[in-house]
Formats: C-alpha cells, sequence, structure tokens
C-alpha cells in the first residue's frame, strides 16, 4: 500500500476522551482541503471516537493503524467538512461531567430505582438522541448515564433501566426510531453481562 504523506502531525499521547477528538477537530477546522493530519493516540477508544467523528464531520479517514499501543489516524480535510465548533466540545464536556453527578446522585439516594440493566449505543450522539427521543414519548424510565468500564472502558453512554422487560421495550423502541443501539448488559454484582440480543 502506498505511503500516506501527511501535512501536519498531532501527537494527543496520554490524553483520554474526550480531548483527542476535541483536538484533532479544532487542528482540522483550520487545515485547508485536502491536507492530511496525522494523529497520534494512545486513548483505548480513540479509533471508534474518530471513525464516527469523520463520519458526523464529512472528513475523510484514510486510514487507522495500531502501533506500540498508540492509534494512528490519518485524515484528509474535505471540502464539505463541517467540523464542530469549540462551543460543542465545550458543551459535550459538561454533558459527561452532568451524568456522572446524576450517577452519582442515583448511587447516593435511597429512594431511586437503581437500573440493573444498561443499553449501549454506537456512539455518545446516537445515546443523547435517545434520551432526547424518550423525553418526547414521554418515557421517564431510562436513565441516560455514563458507560461502566467493566462494560468498555472508552468515553460512552448508556441508558440505565429498572428490569430486562423494560430495557428490551426501550430497546426495540429505539431501533424502531433507527437509533443505533448495541447491546442490553445487565448488572450481576460487580459483573455486566450481556443479555440482548
Amino acid at each position: 500500500m502506498e505511503k500516506i504523506k501527511e501535512d501536519k502531525v498531532l501527537d494527543l499521547s496520554g490524553l483520554s476522551c474526550p480531548l483527542p477528538v476535541v483536538m484533532t477537530s479544532e487542528t482540522m477546522r483550520k487545515m485547508k482541503e485536502g491536507e492530511v493530519l496525522k494523529v497520534i493516540s494512545t486513548d483505548p477508544g480513540f479509533e471508534r471516537d474518530i471513525w464516527s467523528w469523520a463520519k458526523q464531520s464529512g472528513n475523510i479517514l484514510l486510514k487507522t493503524e495500531k502501533v506500540d499501543g498508540k492509534t494512528i489516524a490519518y485524515i484528509k480535510k474535505a471540502g464539505e467538512a463541517h467540523e464542530p465548533s469549540l462551543w460543542y466540545w465545550i458543551k459535550f464536556h459538561s454533558l459527561g461531567v452532568k451524568l456522572h453527578l446524576r450517577q452519582f446522585c442515583i448511587m447516593l439516594n435511597p429512594f431511586s430505582k437503581k437500573p440493573d440493566h444498561f443499553i449501549t449505543f454506537t456512539a455518545i450522539s446516537e445515546g443523547t438522541r435517545a434520551e432526547k427521543l424518550l423525553k418526547e414519548e414521554n418515557k421517564d424510565n431510562a436513565v441516560l448515564l455514563p458507560i461502566p468500564d467493566e462494560i468498555d472502558p472508552r468515553c460512552g453512554v448508556v441508558l440505565g433501566v429498572k428490569g430486562e422487560k423494560e430495557a428490551r421495550k426501550i430497546y426495540e423502541l429505539l431501533k424502531e426510531k433507527d437509533v443505533a443501539v448495541e447491546a442490553i448488559y445487565k448488572k450481576e454484582g460487580k459483573e455486566y453481562k450481556r443479555v440482548y440480543p
């Protein structure tokens, strides 16, 4: 395969989600059409995140490879690309803080229904879309939370639901509405077991 010649290199080793994608997006925003950015990241979720970001932004992910525990991505600036603004990323980061606080409050509140089933998504944006859609449908029996490390150590979100029957109902509703759901996990003690599909 022909070697890709990059115009710029961005080494983000040591940074965790969401910073690698945020910094990639900001750098690409300043590049010219046709230029190639080489990004180096040690974040375990970077490959999946950069694929999702490229699809949403319209930039071209030419190639990803793993070298010495690092993910290296080559991205070409597309003419019709639309990178999210810095304000979008500030809101995105504040979402993570909000979800962690929500999770903490649920754990501390002895009267709250503790979710025991968790619906996963292909991307964070799909999880936030699912939450909005359920609010529109007046379904308040699911709560958006940070993804437990036991399910996936990368950054992400899940919908926490009480009971498998209810979780399956919500999963199927979201699937019908074209939300990119992945699976349902059940919490058993400290373990999480995939139960559907």
